[in-house]
């Protein structure tokens, strides 16, 4: 009994280690701070839902409403005028 429950700690304590190695924390300066934004907006290119802090938040004119993108090349294609295609959409054509 006691053999079996040494095994049993001895096959915790190496799962905690093999889950600390395989899914570390993600870096700090990705997770929000005090004064960030954390709504979720949709973005004007692709329609994916992301948290404000996570995107690019495009301020126009004051006339204008504020635009809002996942990344940068959602905003340049928003801008040259290109149509969204989601990659399920490339494969089946």
């Amino acid at each position: 009994m006691f053999a079996f429950l040494i095994n049993l700690i001895i096959i915790a304590i190496v799962m905690k280690i093999f889950f600390k190695l395989m899914y570390p924390k993600p870096p700090k300066h990705l997770s929000p701070t005090a004064d960030d934004d954390t709504s979720i907006r949709q973005c004007d290119y692709c329609g994916h839902e992301l948290a404000t802090y996570r995107g690019i938040l495009h301020k126009g004119a004051d006339d204008e409403r504020e635009l809002f993108f996942c990344n940068d090349e959602h905003e340049r294609g928003y801008f040259r005028g290109d149509i969204y295609e989601a990659d399920d959409d490339k494969s089946t054509k």
